[in-house]
């Protein structure tokens, strides 16, 4: 193994550019391992742009790599520094026309492609344009970037024909996510067939590994002259394409095309680096297909690679929980094996790879010798940025270990680790905000994550995005866990439907045991719950405003309430949805209007309350139970207890006759001090016992083609 006496030279030079003396900076041993490997960093490169032992500017994968792990760690814990230090760097490097410096997209490298990645986190920060456009600069690269015939990408110009493992990681993760993020769905198949040609290519049937690379030409001389492949299986190579699929799998849907596929290459990977794991440390070799061989050596940054691949695949339910121990073995024996801390607290990472490669002009013959002889070095952001992640993770189970006394004292059933989030005020939890823990669910998914809110109140504007299906969010008691905002129309001429406090687009969502009001005062409309999701359930919340408490807004759509309580002035439950109010408290704060339906002519039923309860503050006498937002509204009223606040009449027109002739209102079996009289409005069109046994249940409510019972 040699030692790079250049590379400590220029580190020296980094250490020493600092303004701040580096002998008076420490790094507290009581922060978490992310945190210190971050400070850590930023000591031995105090300006961004110093990262990989750089001594002037320089556009590559390293940059957006350790930078990608610290944005991370700044979105987990906090720290404006951090933050500060990684948007140095792309207002460094990122030109106001969005060119980069030290780009060059006629090179067609895919190293260029890889630090893109963290510009989508700091253009969703800053949302400054030039961040968009250099966005736009390197996807354009993918669309003349060179080619096999199979679609695959070489791995640059200046390597024809070429398909390295490497490459993989450079460019696909970012393909995958600017395709999400801009709404190119056309590209996910693009996407896949790089992971799934990457295997086909270097796959090695004798002992289920992938070798580095392959050139598809077989004409050069590191390449088996039948299949093209190079010799041996190297670790991080492996690592770069473990960390590719768990990162890239973020962003494509689950009905994709191949991403099965996918899935079957990442079990085999997890396999593989089970079978691998030296059992003294935990940890791999440098040359996988040669583990234990003489001159092989247990190498970091393969290992931290893989150690944060398997927590992750875990955590999403990609390969099975019980390679959890094999990650667990593989954190403790890094921190034995690697981690060094000097006096000052500052944390290093030893035995790293410095580089390794295939070809080019001072010629790498990619053969056992060549592995174990290039440079080691210490502090590589090749360890750094995958073990900052990995570190992430392994915190995330810890902290997730001590939720359990959350989830019992809010008398929630044992769950494992990756099925189910805690949102805690006071850092309990995953989260500390509901925004953050919707942020966490994987877009599509067809299995159901739980969300549990303990209480608390949470001033937070929230939009659950239409991809979120099949999550609950479960409060610890309605009247403890509360989210609350306070736009109201008149802000600005914000208008009704931007004003509210929950906005859902998901489908297939379930709230329980919550309280979401828009607590603005009484000066317009002021949404507290604005749905367009369809097959939404609430049970047990309290919906809390004035004007305009709860807007159904989706057309088609289809909402349960159940043992709610819901408050308003006036029309504060209004919209278009199908929607079963059953068990309900209807609160009226104001002498005015409870609903303002806008059912469609084509929708047979609007809104139906069943045994709900009908109340209102002191000194309100006159409520109507609804009038028609649009022409054709359609209420029912069935077996409710009316307080002496409910008008005789019941229904009122909106000041036009001819929404008589359209509006569907209607009323059965009603109780309590108001109850349903000849003084009601003629043109009311109220069921008979038989009409009414229609309207009870969610079968019949809900019933069509789309079929739906809701899961109380």
């Amino acid at each position: 193994m040699k030692t790079n006496l250049i590379c400590k030279v220029i580190l020296s030079a980094c250490l020493l550019s600092g303004s701040v003396s580096l002998a008076a900076q420490q790094v507290k041993s009581n922060q978490p391992m992310s945190v210190r490997l971050v400070e850590s960093e930023m000591i031995r490169c105090p300006e961004s742009w110093q990262l990989d032992f750089q001594p002037k500017l320089k556009w590559d994968y390293c940059h957006g790599l350790e930078l990608q792990a610290m944005l991370a760690v700044y979105d987990r814990y906090g720290g404006q520094k951090i933050y500060d230090y990684a948007l140095a760097y792309a207002d460094t490097m990122v030109n106001e026309d969005g060119t980069i410096k030290m780009y060059k997209r006629e090179e067609f490298s895919l190293d260029r492609v890889n630090s893109g990645k963290f510009i989508f986190r700091i253009y969703e920060q800053t949302k400054e344009e030039k961040y968009k456009k250099a966005l736009a600069l390197m996807r354009s690269q993918l669309d003349d970037h060179p080619r096999n015939a199979d679609g695959g990408f070489w791995h640059k110009k200046v390597y024809p024909n070429q398909v390295w493992l490497d490459g993989v990681y450079m460019g696909s993760p970012f393909y995958a996510e600017y395709a999400y993020r801009n709404n190119q769905p056309q590209d996910y198949a693009d996407v896949v067939n790089q992971f799934l040609m990457a295997a086909r290519h270097t796959y090695d049937p004798a002992n289920g590994l992938y070798r580095h690379a392959c050139d598809v030409s077989r004409k050069q001389r590191w390449a088996d002259p039948v299949t093209g492949q190079s010799k041996h299986s190297w670790g991080r190579a492996m690592g770069w394409y473990a960390m590719a699929l768990v990162d890239a799998l973020d962003f494509i849907p689950e009905k994709e095309a191949g991403r099965d596929s996918m899935l079957v290459i990442l079990n085999n990977v997890a396999a593989q680096v089970k079978r691998l794991q030296d059992k003294r440390s935990g940890q791999w070799y440098q040359v996988l297909d040669k583990s234990g061989a003489k001159g092989n050596y247990l190498e970091s940054t393969c290992s931290a690679m893989f150690i944060y691949t398997l927590f992750k695949a875990v955590r999403m339910g990609y390969i099975d929980r019980s390679y959890l121990k094999v990650a667990l073995k593989g954190y403790d024996g890094f921190l034995k094996e690697f981690i060094k801390v000097d006096e000052r607290g500052v944390v290093s990472i030893s035995n790293c790879c410095a580089v390794a490669g295939l070809g080019g002009k001072n010629y790498r013959s990619g053969d056992y010798d060549y592995y174990i002889n290039e440079t080691v070095r210490d502090n590589d952001p090749k360890a750094i940025g995958p073990f900052i992640l990995a570190c992430l993770e392994w915190e995330n189970l810890q902290r997730t270990k001590k939720t359990l006394a959350v989830e019992q004292s809010m008398n929630v059933p044992a769950t494992q680790w990756m099925d189910s989030i805690v949102v805690a005020r006071d850092g309990t939890g995953h989260f500390r905000t509901v925004a953050e823990a919707i942020e966490h669910v994987r877009a599509f998914m067809e299995y159901t994550t739980t969300i549990y809110i303990k209480a608390g109140t949470y001033k937070e504007k929230l939009v659950i995005p239409a991809w979120i299906e099949n999550v609950e969010f479960v409060g610890e008691s309605a009247e403890n866990t509360i989210i609350t905002w306070d736009d109201h129309a008149n802000i600005d001429k914000m208008g009704t439907f931007r004003t509210y406090t929950v906005r859902v687009d998901g489908h297939g969502l379930t709230f329980r045991n919550l309280t979401i009001e828009n607590n603005a005062p009484q000066m317009g409309q002021a949404v507290a719950l604005h749905t367009e999701g369809d097959r939404l359930t609430f049970i047990n919340c309290r919906l809390l405003g004035n004007q305009d408490t709860v807007y159904t807004g989706g057309t088609d759509t289809r909402l349960y309430f159940k043992d709610c309580y819901i408050e308003g002035t006036t029309d504060f439950i209004f919209g278009p949805s199908t929607a079963l109010f059953k068990n309900c408290t209807i609160h009226s704060k104001r002498d005015s209007y409870i609903t303002a339906a806008s059912t469609p002519r084509d929708v047979k039923v609007g809104y139906v309350f069943v045994g709900c309860k009908l109340t209102a503050a002191p000194g309100v006498t006159k409520v109507y139970l609804g009038r028609p937002w649009r022409p054709y509204a359609m209420t029912c009223f069935i077996n409710c207890e009316m307080g002496k606040h409910i008008l005789a009449a019941r229904w009122h027109n909106w000041g036009n006759a001819d929404n008589e002739k359209t509006a569907r209102y209607g009323e059965y079996g009603s109780t309590g001090e108001s109850p349903l009289t000849d003084a009601c409005v003629d043109w009311a069109d109220n069921p008979n016992k038989k009409e009414a046994a229609k309207l009870q249940t969610p079968e019949q409510v809900f019933a069509s083609e789309k079929s739906w019972i809701p899961v109380e």
